[in-house]
C-alpha cells in the first residue's frame, strides 16, 4: 500500500493511502506524477472540501461516487467537456457531495486515497483556505 503526503503551504502535513485496489488506474497516474503541487480553492458547490485545476492531468474514470464520500477523501473529477466539466483534484474535510453542473446536477469522481488521522486539523487547514484565500497544496510519497 502506498502513501501520499500532502503539506499545506500554510501549515498542516497529513498522510494519504491510496487505494490502489478501488482505483488501480488513478493512483497509477498519481503515482507517475509524484512529486507535484497545485493551487487549492475552496469548493463553491460540492460541500466541505478543497479543489484544484490541474491543467496538466488527468484520469480515467473509474470507482465513481457523487454521495457518500468521507472526510479525508482525495478524489478525482475527470473532465467532461460536453457539460463544461474541467479536471478536478478535491481534499474532502466534511459533507462532501460532487458538483453540480450537469442536467441531474451530479458529476460523479474517482475516490482515490484517504486521509486516516487528524481529520479535526485537516478540517482547521481547509477552513483557513475558505477564510484566507488558496494555497498550493504539495503532493509526494511519503518517505521522499
Amino acid at each position: 500500500m502506498s502513501t501520499m503526503k500532502i503539506e499545506f503551504s500554510g501549515g498542516g502535513i497529513f498522510y494519504a493511502r491510496l487505494l490502489e485496489a478501488e482505483a488501480p488506474k488513478t493512483c497509477g497516474t498519481i503515482l507517475s506524477r509524484l512529486p507535484f503541487e497545485y493551487q487549492f480553492y475552496h469548493s463553491i458547490v460540492s460541500g466541505q472540501a478543497l479543489v484544484a485545476l490541474p491543467p496538466d492531468l488527468t484520469v480515467e474514470r473509474e470507482n465513481q461516487r457523487v454521495a457518500g464520500i468521507p472526510p479525508g477523501a482525495l478524489s478525482f473529477l475527470v473532465k467532461d467537456e460536453p457539460v463544461l466539466v474541467p479536471d478536478e483534484i478535491y481534499i474532502a474535510y466534511g459533507i462532501f457531495i460532487s458538483r453540480g453542473l450537469t442536467v441531474d446536477m451530479k458529476q460523479p469522481v474517482n475516490v482515490f486515497a484517504q486521509i486516516d488521522a487528524e481529520l479535526d486539523s485537516l478540517a482547521t487547514c481547509c477552513r483557513r483556505v475558505l477564510m484566507e484565500g488558496a494555497e498550493t497544496i504539495a503532493f509526494s510519497l511519503a518517505g521522499d
